[in-house]
């Protein structure tokens, strides 16, 4: 089996917010239209959950479906909600909600195509992600694009997740998972030169403390430098692997090809 035959895939709670939400106890329910109180108590609900209070967030959008039980915000927030919790069967339920009320909302098409991606349902997970990446003014379109991109990988069609990871990658150069996953896919397909391109822009995010290698990608760079004979970045990274990953699968497969083993 080839080392790299694993990707990059964390399935978290996406809140669709385009900033930080303030977490206050309201009054404002009291005196705001219905419609504006549905949204108050929506915007506390994922404030909440960021917070980590699930009990918390689902007391409020609880609220906001007893005022408009179709809204399909609100609805959205509490698959997430639920997804958190794992109750994955109420989340699907929820996100399903949302869109029956309001066709066009990427948001929850995506949550579901998560969600789906989650449980392993992945030909449901690529139509929904398809379609949430190609909408043009989702405000998420990157990440949806690096699901989408993982989906194909899962579906087993590795030259359609290169492209969606490029796609993600063309409209945000510096996302490091789809760097990070995109590099390990060319690789795979002996890409060596493209797949460097990646990794360098990663490595170089890396050496600035922007983010951190994983033991996955500090293997992926070794093998790359050993292939362009770059001796002094292979003996770089090879020293961050065992400082950094010494129990590590992947320092156990650098230690196996010094002594010339099978990999």
């Amino acid at each position: 089996m080839s080392p790299f035959r694993y990707l990059s895939l964390t399935i978290a709670v996406l809140i669709g917010l385009s900033g930080c939400v303030t977490v206050t106890q309201d009054r404002f329910a009291e005196k705001a239209s219905p419609d504006k109180a549905v949204e108050n108590y929506t915007q506390l609900g994922l404030g909440y959950l960021q917070k980590g209070r699930p009990d918390w967030a689902r007391d409020r959008l609880q609220k906001a479906l007893e005022i408009k039980p179709e809204d399909p915000a609100a609805n959205d927030a509490m698959g997430l909600v639920w997804q958190t919790e794992g109750e994955l069967d109420l989340a699907e339920e929820s996100f399903t909600k949302a869109l029956r009320h309001d066709s066009g909302f990427t948001q929850a098409r995506h949550h579901l195509g998560r969600l789906y991606m989650q449980t392993g349902e992945f030909d449901k997970a690529e139509k929904l992600l398809k379609k949430s990446a190609n909408d043009r003014y989702y405000n998420a379109r990157v990440q949806a694009y690096s699901d989408l991109g993982m989906t194909y990988y899962r579906l087993g069609n590795p030259a359609l997740a290169i492209e969606s990871y490029k796609e993600s990658l063309r409209l945000a150069p510096y996302n490091v998972d789809a760097l990070v996953n995109v590099s390990t896919l060319l690789f795979e397909q002996q890409q060596y030169d493209e797949s460097q391109k990646y990794f360098d822009r990663f490595d170089r995010l890396a050496q600035k403390d922007q983010t951190e290698h994983s033991a996955h990608s500090l293997w992926l760079g070794i093998q790359l430098a050993n292939i362009n004979q770059n001796t002094s970045n292979a003996v770089r990274l090879a020293s961050q692997l065992k400082k950094q990953f010494p129990q590590s699968r992947e320092y156990r497969m650098y230690q196996a090809s010094l002594a010339g083993a099978p990999q």
